[in-house]
């Protein structure tokens, strides 16, 4: 019986122990299988804006290269970008047609030559006429004035020498027969009162009515002088736009024809000034060789081409003040200032530039943005690319959390939080969704409104397995 009981209990033993490493088990399978995390709070931080973008390095002082036009092109013996020193052929012309071209120049200086000789001669001839044009009009116009100025003075003396009013009027009672008889009926030794109220009643009325007429006639006397001295005006002014005329016509006639002289000179002018580029060329065998050194900046010339007026190449001074020029997207042109610090690197890190200012920010036909900045290095060859890499702070928030710990679901930002919760098996952790608003964010943070995190709550910021809203999760332990 004692030997019953003590296997009893010894079984009962060997049941629980079979039962906690069972729960053991069970428990370590089931912590195995939650999600294991990083946890994380926020913090206050500045958000920081990388910008990169390729660039080359150019020049301020661009030189153009000028043949002359018409010159065909046999072959182009430089490239794009290429470093060319004083000496170097950049292209060559095609001597056979340039002495065709040569020809053809000569063919058209003797023909310009030629009219410019018959503008001369028939310019010679229009002088002379123009001469006595001239002459003519000027003598004619001046009897013109000279009569004219005959009337006016006759019109002035006739009013001048008219008689003044008093005058007027006793020469008017000497011939009025009526004054004469009502004067002496009036100034008799034995006149009546009536004849003598006769006479000053007509004289009165005989005065009134010489008043009148007298002013009449001086008032006419001054609108002859004025009618006499508008055309004696007149006169003048016609002579004056008469010779005027004749002598711009002599002007012409001697510049050969409105200009049609100076413009055929200037067209041999610039005939022969091809004609010397031609023969300079010519004596070169053709070759357009470089006189500084540089860079290649642009061909605008190609083989089998002929040059226009207008540069065949633009070169780049070599001892100029250099740039680097980067283009950036649209949206980059709001995070770049002139006086923002860019670091230049260029293919297999062997040149290095930090630190380089930014100069200018402009924007171009595409709404891109094109940045400049002077660089002093003298390794920089113009025309060679590198990279430019600009980090700029866009922003200082309190409340930030890694990237890594944002999410976006159907246009939504959310974070989990992980909270603590009693269960059956003791405190546990809990993923907890919770929405949020980013206001702005960079490569590393995401800054959030204030107030929607506090500094206790923890985020889930990694996780190694898949967690949701309402996930058990445990921390990560290192």
């Amino acid at each position: 019986m004692k030997k019953r009981k003590e296997r009893a209990v010894r079984y009962f033993g060997i049941f629980m122990l079979f039962m906690l490493i069972c729960t053991i088990v069970s428990r370590g399978i089931y912590a195995w299988q939650m999600p294991k995390v990083s946890l994380g709070t926020i913090k206050a931080n500045a958000l920081k804006r990388r910008i990169e973008a390729a660039g080359t390095v150019m020049t301020k002082e661009e030189v153009p290269v000028v043949t002359g036009p018409g010159f065909l092109v046999k072959r182009v013996c430089v490239v794009e970008g290429e470093r060319v020193e004083p000496g170097d052929v950049l292209f060559e012309a095609d001597l056979t047609d340039l002495d065709e071209l040569l020809k053809q120049t000569e063919s058209q200086i003797r023909a310009e030559e030629a009219k410019l000789a018959e503008l001369n001669n028939a310019g010679s001839s229009a002088v002379n006429r123009a001469n006595q044009d001239l002459k003519d009009a000027s003598e004619s116009s001046a009897g013109d004035v000279g009569r004219a100025n005959e009337a006016y003075q006759a019109a002035v003396a006739l009013r001048d020498n008219a008689p003044s009013e008093d005058a007027y009027k006793k020469k008017a009672y000497e011939q009025d027969a009526e004054y004469q008889r009502l004067s002496k009926a009036a100034e008799k030794k034995n006149a009546t009162k009536k004849e003598k109220e006769e006479f000053r009643a007509y004289k009165k009325s005989l005065d009134a009515r010489l008043s009148e007429s007298y002013a009449q006639e001086k008032q006419a006397l001054n609108d002859a002088v004025s009618e006499k001295e508008q055309a004696l005006s007149d006169a003048n002014k016609s002579r004056m736009d008469s010779v005027k005329q004749a002598q711009r016509a002599l002007e012409d006639a001697k510049s050969g024809g409105g200009g049609s002289k100076i413009e055929q000179e200037n067209v041999i002018r610039q005939l022969k000034e091809n004609r010397e580029g031609m023969l300079t060329l010519k004596q070169s065998e053709g070759k357009v060789v470089c006189n500084m050194a540089g860079y290649v900046s642009r061909i605008l010339v190609r083989a089998g081409e002929r040059t226009a007026d207008t540069s065949a190449m633009v070169l780049s001074d070599a001892n100029g003040e250099k740039l680097f020029q980067a283009i950036l997207p649209q949206e980059e042109k709001s995070y770049v200032t002139p006086g923002d610090k860019m670091d230049i690197t260029f293919p297999g890190g062997a040149k290095q530039m930090m630190g380089v200012a930014i100069d200018a920010v402009g924007t171009l036909e595409d709404g891109s943005c094109q940045v400049t900045g002077k660089i002093s290095n003298s390794n920089a060859n113009i025309g060679e690319t590198g990279s430019m890499e600009l980090v700029k702070e866009i922003g200082h928030y309190s409340c930030t959390i890694p990237i890594a710990a944002l999410h976006t679901k159907d246009n939504t930002n959310y974070v989990l939080l992980a909270e603590e919760q009693e269960t059956i098996l003791g405190t546990e952790l809990t993923a907890k969704m919770r929405k949020v608003k980013v206001i702005d964010q960079d490569e590393e943070y995401a800054a959030l409104e204030d107030g929607t995190l506090t500094d206790e709550e923890k985020l889930i910021v990694d996780s190694d397995k898949d967690v949701k809203d309402g996930t058990r999760v445990r921390e990560w332990e290192e």
